[in-house]
Parts: C-alpha cells; structure tokens; sequence
C-alpha cells in the first residue's frame, strides 16, 4: 500500500471516529433536561460548545492534510468554515455546502460567546434554536461528509 494510501484512510478513519462522536452528542443532547436554570444552559451549553469543536476538528484534519494548513488570518475559525465550502482545483471538491456553511457559523458564534461569558447570561432562546437544528445540521453535515469521504477513498476521482 502506498504511502498516500495510508494517509488518506488515516484521514477518512479519523473524521469517522469524530463524527461518531458527534453522534454521541446529539444523542445527548437529545435527553438533556430543558429547563432554562442557569446550571441547565451551562451543561446543554457544553454540549453545543463540544458539538461545534467536533465539526472544526473535521475541518482542521482536512484543511492540514489537503488545504497546504489551516488559515493564519485573525478570523481563521470563521476563514476555515468557508473555505470548506471551496472546490481547489486538482486537490479536493467543496467539502460542505453553503447553507451548511451558514448554519455552522450560528455554532461558531455560540462557541465564541460560550468561551467568551459567564454561564449565568448564556440566552436560552438562541440555545434552544441551536439546539431544535442540530439534528438536521448532523444528518446534512454526515451526508456531506459521505460524500466527500466516498470522493476521497476513490483516489479522488470522480
């Protein structure tokens, strides 16, 4: 096997060992208590914090190993979600949409803010949105991310 070979199913084993992880979150999440008791938004805030550091795992692994790195700019958390969104001539497709895109943001923003404040000001209405879409955010970014797996296992053709 070659040594690109390895490289690429050590990358595609370690986005699956995360997105089981996302999973695990989801699930929960799911059973997490939804009173808005400031301990309550605290732990569920945890856990879209954790959610959205999974996703930008996913993103760094990627960008280090099939992007020449990460992007150094101020905003390189914001910078790496849209350049996810980017098809790079000769080296990979768009790994994520751009309404996925737009949605990841809102999770960025949060995990800003969430490292950013005290507990006790974390706005419920804005956790229980974050909260409602990550289902659906999960399912879209592992279709997206099966199809960028399958295009990767291929020796990226298509």
């Amino acid at each position: 096997m070659k040594r690109e070979e390895v490289l690429v199913r050590r990358l595609a084993a370690e986005i699956e060992a995360e997105l089981d992880s996302l999973d695990a979150l989801a699930k929960e999440i799911a059973r997490a208590p939804q009173t808005d008791d400031s301990y309550s938004r605290r732990a569920r805030g945890s856990i879209l914090h954790d959610f959205y550091n999974g996703i930008e795992r996913i993103f760094v692994r990627i960008a280090r190993e099939l992007n020449g790195g990460v992007p150094q700019a101020a905003q390189w958390h914001r910078e790496l979600v849209n350049n996810m969104t980017l098809a790079i001539a000769d080296v990979r497709p768009p790994i994520i949409d751009h309404s996925l895109a737009a949605t990841l943001q809102e999770y960025l923003r949060f995990r800003h803010v969430f490292r950013n404040v005290y507990g006790t000001v974390l706005e419920a209405a804005r956790m229980h949105s974050l909260e409602e879409q990550l289902p659906a955010t999960l399912v879209a970014f592992r279709e997206q991310m099966a199809a960028f797996l399958r295009w990767m296992l291929a020796d990226g053709t298509e």
